[in-house]
């Protein structure tokens, strides 16, 4: 047991090139199936879904063309709508004699950064 410790993992060894023998598998081939039944349903359906979603944003772009000639005004859209992160209904959902206090603390908290930039 103790003999394989005293061996030098380091030492050069006479033959440890795999390929100096020249048995190399650079010149075998692999079959790679590029068109199989599964890529091409794949392909159909995408071509499908792009077709569709061309013939919708025709269809839209139509129209949004008739509304501006018929002289409604579109209003930019800002998509997607942007929701609150959070919300607090503070008259209905804190103690009156709490109320002044959150509403301090909430203050406090949003204006901190103008008031001090590097905390």
């Amino acid at each position: 047991m103790a003999g394989r410790y005293n061996e030098n993992p380091f030492a050069e060894e006479a033959n440890v090139n795999p390929f100096a023998n020249g048995s190399s598998t650079r010149g075998s081939t692999v079959d790679i199936p590029l068109d199989s039944a599964k890529d091409l349903n794949r392909e159909k359906e995408l071509n499908a879904r792009e077709a569709d979603l061309r013939r919708r944003e025709a269809e839209v772009k139509r129209i949004e063309e008739a509304l501006a000639g018929a002289g409604v005004v579109i209003e930019e859209r800002n998509w997607p709508p942007c929701l609150p992160i959070i919300h607090h209904d503070i008259a209905n959902e804190i103690p009156i004699h709490l109320q002044k206090i959150q509403v301090t603390n909430f203050l406090a908290r949003f204006l901190q950064p103008l008031i001090l930039p590097g905390l």
